[in-house]
């Protein structure tokens, strides 16, 4: 059994020394891959992915938000409420941020014309 000082004789492979060099560059590489990493490193590693993942959504979403629902709307974008499909008067209730009330509950109930 070899020393770790002793250096392997690879002669017998027939390897010039071009093709000795990439080999043992791409030992090393491998060597280096098995690294032992920290949770933090991975956690760092995955930054950028899903920073741009994040990136792709956002513009993917306010791309949907702002598209016109048609010729009658032209001009005026879709809201989070429309784009959700939300009925009108839950949607009033959302943006004024108050309580439901008993009213609200029993306007919801009757009939609409």
């Amino acid at each position: 059994m070899n020393n770790d000082n002793e250096r392997i004789d690879l002669s017998p492979l027939g390897l010039d020394d071009l093709r000795r060099a990439r080999m043992a560059r791409a030992v090393m590489a491998r060597a280096q891959l098995n690294a032992v990493r920290t949770p933090l490193a991975v956690l760092a590693g995955w930054a950028r992915p899903t920073l741009a993942a994040a990136a792709a959504i956002a513009a993917l979403s306010l791309g949907a938000l702002t598209w016109p629902r048609g010729p009658a709307h032209a001009s005026s974008p879709l809201t989070v409420a429309d784009a959700l499909r939300i009925p009108e008067p839950a949607a009033d209730l959302i943006a004024e941020q108050r309580p439901v009330s008993d009213d609200d509950l029993l306007t919801s109930w009757e009939p609409r014309p």
